[in-house]
């Protein structure tokens, strides 16, 4: 093998050349309640929680919402579970605040149909910007899908549903595979926004999805050693969701505190008054936090 590295000499240069022009990086502009996520080229972001926690319409809406805001972006969302027409009803009750339920059953009032009108119209801007991958659900698809598309923006939902290679590996093979993978993904210059499963925890009573932690995250250690960021879903008292910040290898370690209509798989902003949270609030220290790594 030809070795190869960058010199102090070549690298110092164009960095601070760089830094003089005092061109801020692209950071992708997003809404209340994820504004504190750090979405930008280059970064791989991880989900993950108990199944029905709201992985999926959390990734939905930050980038459905990051499509809306920044007219460079171009998403490409792969969800192994949902075809692309159920994932477009939740975006739709979302937007037009009609229950998932009456657009699925197809049981919508007039106005609830105008406001579904009125949230597809809403949307027109930005369809030629987003496309959902159909099987076979393999990184090598995302790979070739998202050049075609020219996505900038990939959304994986969840990893451990896809396959890498000829599939003959064991799991924790395929995902090791799949986390090296992730992050070429991220070295091409793309965001990659990624939901994971998560392991359940023993205690005396059995076993919980109650205290997960950084080590949560199913099948692989790559997983939370490669990402940049991870958050794992912890439901609270009453609609009360708490992304719980667990990694941030280049900013402050926070929570995401948020409200979760589950009718319209909306998130919001936390109530003003519940525990003086707003959007984004400090993490209780623990022990098992990572900045940098």
């Amino acid at each position: 093998m030809t070795p190869t590295f960058t010199t102090g000499a070549d690298l110092f240069g164009s960095w601070f050349a760089d830094v003089e022009r005092g061109e801020p990086p692209v950071r992708y502009a997003l809404l209340a309640p994820f504004t504190a996520l750090d979405v930008r080229p280059g970064r791989l972001i991880l989900f993950g929680g108990a199944p029905g926690g709201g992985k999926t319409a959390a990734i939905l809406q930050v980038g459905i919402d990051l499509l809306r805001t920044n007219p460079a972006a171009r998403l490409l969302v792969a969800n192994v579970e949902m075809v692309p027409a159920l994932l477009v009803e939740r975006v739709a009750s979302r937007l037009a605040a009609v229950p998932l339920t009456a657009i699925a059953d197809r049981t919508l009032t007039p106005d609830q149909l105008g406001r579904v009108r009125a949230a597809v119209a809403a949307l027109e801007p930005v369809a030629g910007r987003l496309a959902f991958l159909n099987a076979p659900f393999a990184l090598e698809h995302v790979a070739a899908a998202g050049t075609a598309f020219g996505a900038n923006v990939l959304a994986l939902d969840y990893i451990q549903r896809f396959t890498v290679g000829d599939g003959a590996k064991d799991k924790r093979e395929q995902l090791e595979t799949a986390a090296t993978v992730l992050r070429r993904f991220c070295d091409a210059g793309a965001a990659v926004l990624v939901a994971s499963a998560v392991a359940r925890q023993k205690n005396a009573g059995g076993s919980t999805y109650a205290g997960l932690n950084l080590a949560s995250f199913r099948g692989s250690s790559e997983l939370e050693y490669g990402c940049d960021s991870a958050y794992l879903f912890a439901p609270g008292d009453g609609a009360t969701i708490t992304l719980t910040c667990e990694k941030n290898r280049y900013g402050a370690v926070a929570d995401i505190v948020t409200a979760f209509d589950p009718t319209t798989q909306t998130f919001r902003p936390a109530p003003s008054g519940l525990n003086g949270f707003d959007a984004a609030t400090p993490a209780r220290p623990r022990s098992n936090k990572t900045k940098g790594g």
